[in-house]
């Protein structure tokens, strides 16, 4: 988990530093969207990270001020968007993004319920191979003493 939270932190770091530059230099709109994906990677895995409930506190820490630092990175990209005109282009690719997030949650979910069924059927077939391993070879010992007696 230690190197999960580094590296999503080393990531907005980056982009920050980068959005930064690009901003003062140019004022082209797609060389900055490629970082709103980047961003919002984040952002899920952070959350995600925190709601597994397992960081040590200094993650947790590390955790929430990545979040602060991604939500003004957001904030400043929503900002060169508008500025540059294009505030629905912004408003597309967060729908985008959501769109996208939503189709990763669906077969996260999918996946979860395919790998709870193999385990119930595993448990089940475990049970009649037991039945058949043990409770019918005993079954036949005991009919076995009983008829030769």
């Amino acid at each position: 988990m230690v190197g999960e939270i580094a590296t999503i932190v080393a990531g907005v770091n980056a982009a920050t530093s980068a959005i930064k530059q690009i901003a003062e230099t140019t004022s082209d709109i797609s060389s900055i969207s490629s970082f709103l994906a980047t961003i919002g990677e984040a952002d899920y895995e952070l959350q995600r990270a925190q709601n597994e409930g397992k960081l040590s506190e200094a993650d947790a820490i590390k955790a929430a001020l990545a979040k602060k630092q991604i939500s003004d990175l957001t904030k400043d990209i929503r900002d060169i968007f508008t500025y540059s005109g294009h505030s629905e282009l912004y408003q597309e690719a967060l729908s985008a993004m959501a769109d996208a997030r939503k189709s990763k949650q669906q077969e996260l979910a999918r996946k979860a319920a395919a790998k709870k069924k193999f385990w119930r059927e595993a448990r089940q077939w475990g049970v009649v191979i037991a039945v058949l391993l043990i409770l019918l070879p005993t079954t036949l010992a005991l009919l076995l003493a009983y008829l030769t007696r």
